[in-house]
């Protein structure tokens, strides 16, 4: 298979990257159904199912197409994927940490406006079957949540949120938007349409703005830190703080009235400023990290 990527255009790889999805989506289903008919996995009824076809999804569809294409289109595909410890490693992941607690409001602000969206008349049969599609997702992802033991808990944070974020991180981040970059050479064209992308495979309409506008962030820390482990951390945040906070206070009726938050004016205030806050974030870290790069630079050049 090799021969036949090392030279492939980008377009070729993300056809191809597509293709391994679908393919792999048939091998997870027959490898979730052999493990389930194993004894004891299955007692716990659907639940154990999800949990089993979520990883092998995560492993075979998303996470295993994204590096074969890159090994066999690269000789070098965990620095290609930009998975490596370079040094500055810490920094970037404390970067990742602030992005996620400042943009967090505006992306929930999004996410309630998402949900107020009305399509025109004309598009009523098309509104219903969104709905019923966010219904199930909503009720899979409640079956999931609905565990109060500390086992559910630590099975939620490694499977919703830790098998999601380094899978959907190698696809889309360390695969896609490089593919994209590779044919249009142009990185905010490369991050907003791998954001749409991954926005519109979740098939989930009514969460659509949040989940592009978060993939827009992942992307663009991808970006900045050259490093694939910053947009993996912020992923695994935003899944993992959902999955925590149902846990601990999901009878508390503060958290129930933040499900039913309206637009209010000052909602619409605090999500501009957190809006701000982002983009000023990293606005400082690139100033930042470009003055690095020119101190190194001059530093090497003195030692000649």
């Amino acid at each position: 298979m090799r021969p036949l990527l090392i030279s492939a255009s980008p377009i070729f790889k993300i056809a191809y990257l597509f293709l391994f999805l679908l393919i792999g989506i048939f091998i997870a289903g027959i490898f979730a159904g052999l493990i389930l008919m194993i004894p004891g996995i299955n007692e716990y009824g659907e639940i154990s199912g999800i949990y089993v076809n979520t990883i092998m999804q995560s492993v075979f569809a998303i996470a295993l197409p994204a590096y074969l294409i890159v090994a066999w289109t690269n000789h070098k595909p965990v620095y290609y994927l930009k998975i490596i410890n370079d040094g500055k490693l810490p920094s970037k992941m404390i970067f990742a940490l602030l992005v996620f607690m400042v943009s967090y409001f505006f992306a929930s602000f999004l996410a309630q406006l998402n949900k107020g969206m009305i399509l025109p008349e004309s598009m009523k049969n098309i509104e219903e079957m969104m709905r019923s599609m966010e219904d199930a997702a909503l009720e899979t992802t409640d079956m999931l949540l609905s565990g109060k033991s500390l086992g559910s808990l630590i099975m939620n944070l490694v499977v919703v949120a830790g098998f999601a974020a380094i899978s959907e991180e190698l696809f889309f981040r360390g695969a896609l938007q490089q593919f994209i970059y590779e044919k249009l050479k142009n990185d905010h064209v490369s991050i907003w349409l791998t954001a749409l992308v991954f926005s519109l495979v979740h098939f989930q309409f009514y969460g659509f703005l949040p989940r592009l506008f978060l993939g827009a962030i992942l992307g663009y820390l991808f970006n900045y830190t050259q490093n694939l482990w910053a947009p993996i951390l912020f992923h695994f945040l935003n899944n993992a703080t959902v999955i925590i906070l149902n846990f601990f206070w999901s009878d508390r009726e503060w958290y129930k009235n933040l499900e039913e938050t309206s637009v209010t004016p000052v909602f619409t205030g605090i999500a501009i400023v957190s809006l701000v806050l982002t983009i000023a974030l990293f606005w400082v870290y690139n100033n930042q990290t470009s003055k690095n790069i020119y101190n190194d630079t001059n530093s090497t050049d003195n030692n000649i």
